[in-house]
């Protein structure tokens, strides 16, 4: 009986630490590319809002620029978990009127940043600029949209780099 009771404790536990919510923040990328963190921000938020496959239709993308620390963040909420999200307009709501076009980067302080954490998010993608013609990308969040914006951000910083 001990052995039963140890055993489904010890797999409740391992349960609990590979569910999803707990590694939300986890870092999942960091690089330098060479851009403006604000063009290279702008160029991501486009190729998601563009990306016509359905499983991205549920996110809704933030740009916030920070001018104080030289820096652009996008996240990628959820809409069906967000609270106090009106159902008309949600994109899981097939009769919804969806709102096509780039979203005005949203101009906060530093100070700010710490607020933007505490809704859930399906992941941040921070733009630091490091000198004139380096940013600084991090990306935290889930494994499969991170990867996706990831990449996208490799093609926006291939195409600003072109001549």
């Amino acid at each position: 009986m001990k052995f039963l009771i140890i055993l489904s404790v010890a797999g409740s536990l391992t349960a609990c630490a590979h569910f999803p919510g707990t590694q939300q923040n986890a870092q999942r990328f960091e690089e330098n590319f060479t851009g403006d963190h604000a063009g290279l921000a702008e160029c991501v938020v486009i190729k998601l809002q563009s990306d016509g496959r359905s499983f991205l239709r549920p996110l809704q993308f933030r740009n916030r620029q920070f001018p104080d620390i030289h820096a652009s963040e996008i996240h990628a909420y959820d809409t069906r978990y967000l609270r106090g999200a009106i159902a008309t307009y949600a994109p899981s709501n097939p009769d919804a009127v969806l709102i096509y076009g780039n979203p005005v980067a949203e101009v906060q302080t530093a100070d700010q940043r710490s607020k933007n954490d505490q809704t859930a998010y399906a992941f941040a993608l921070l733009l630091q600029q490091t000198d004139d013609r380096t940013v600084q990308a991090s990306l935290r969040g889930d494994t499969f949209f991170g990867q996706i914006a990831w990449k996208m951000l490799q093609s926006c910083a291939a195409s600003a780099a072109k001549p």
